[in-house]
């Protein structure tokens, strides 16, 4: 028991010793994979509106940082949690031309849990769990609807928000890396990164609107009551309060936010 005690008690501090703790922070440009269909390119025809073909995207795309804290238990192997911030580009998602254009973007927060291994004293991996913890994806509708297709006296303009809440995901994140010593404990680093998520449709809210009818304010019951008698009936859940997805035959679909990207950042080692 007492050689038991002892060879732990050298292994750990062992470990302890060598141990070393870490944070860093960087910054980089996503580029969205895994993409999935959106809803479709149309026009106008004198027989309804005509679909052209779909759009497809993936809330990944765009800015990113990331702050980072890690753990080596020697010089190989280590542990670290990452909370980081995606600041998507839009995408185009729905368009009739001259009439609808429906742009979303990915606002969100996420955070993971992943081991990483020095491959060599330069290059690095690193592969764990990814989740998305706040944030939301905004739909951005634009709309004009000309009397030819309403019946009114007057075209109605109307632009408005609404922001859609997922629920938690948990997904994988991977990187390959290579760090540059530049100063006693600081380092540079620059890696590629993966990033497999996507997050399920939970509720959605109405944020800005702004709505007309010629010159004279369009409130917002109205306006739905309008458009659930165009071929653009499906804008009409877009204009709720608050609403539920996934329930009284809502579908609640999964939205991309799988990318790959390029990151560069600094590190702060303690001794």
């Amino acid at each position: 028991m007492k050689k038991t005690i002892l060879t732990l008690s050298i292994i750990f501090i062992s470990i302890a010793s060598s141990a070393q703790y870490y944070v860093s922070f960087s910054g980089g440009y996503a580029f969205g994979v895994g993409k999935k269909d959106f809803g479709s390119n149309s026009v106008l025809a004198a027989t309804g509106i005509v679909d052209m073909g779909n759009f497809e995207g993936s809330y990944g795309e765009g800015v990113q940082t990331q702050l980072r804290a890690g753990y080596f238990f020697n010089e190989k192997w280590g542990v670290e949690v990452g909370v980081g911030y995606i600041y998507g580009t839009d995408q185009e998602f729905q368009k009739v031309a001259g009439i609808l254009d429906v742009k979303t973007r990915g606002r969100a927060f996420g955070a993971s849990l992943s081991g990483i291994y020095n491959v060599t004293k330069n290059v690095y991996v690193r592969a764990g769990l990814l989740t998305k913890i706040a944030g939301k994806t905004e739909a951005v509708t634009d709309l004009t609807l000309p009397t030819q297709v309403t019946g009114l006296p007057a075209d109605v303009k109307a632009d408005f928000t609404t922001d859609f809440h997922g629920e938690f995901p948990l997904d994988f994140i991977g990187a390959v890396g290579y760090k540059l010593p530049i100063a006693d404990n600081w380092s540079l680093f620059g890696e590629v990164e993966y990033m497999s998520i996507n997050v399920t449709r939970d509720i959605s809210k109405l944020g800005d609107y702004n709505a007309t009818i010629g010159a004279n304010d369009l409130p917002r019951d109205n306006l739905s009551q309008i458009l659930g008698a165009t071929p653009l009936s499906q804008l009409v859940p877009l204009l709720q309060d608050e609403l539920q997805w996934g329930e009284n035959g809502l579908p609640s679909p999964e939205a991309p936010y799988s990318s790959f990207g390029i990151n560069f950042g600094i590190t702060y080692t303690f001794n």
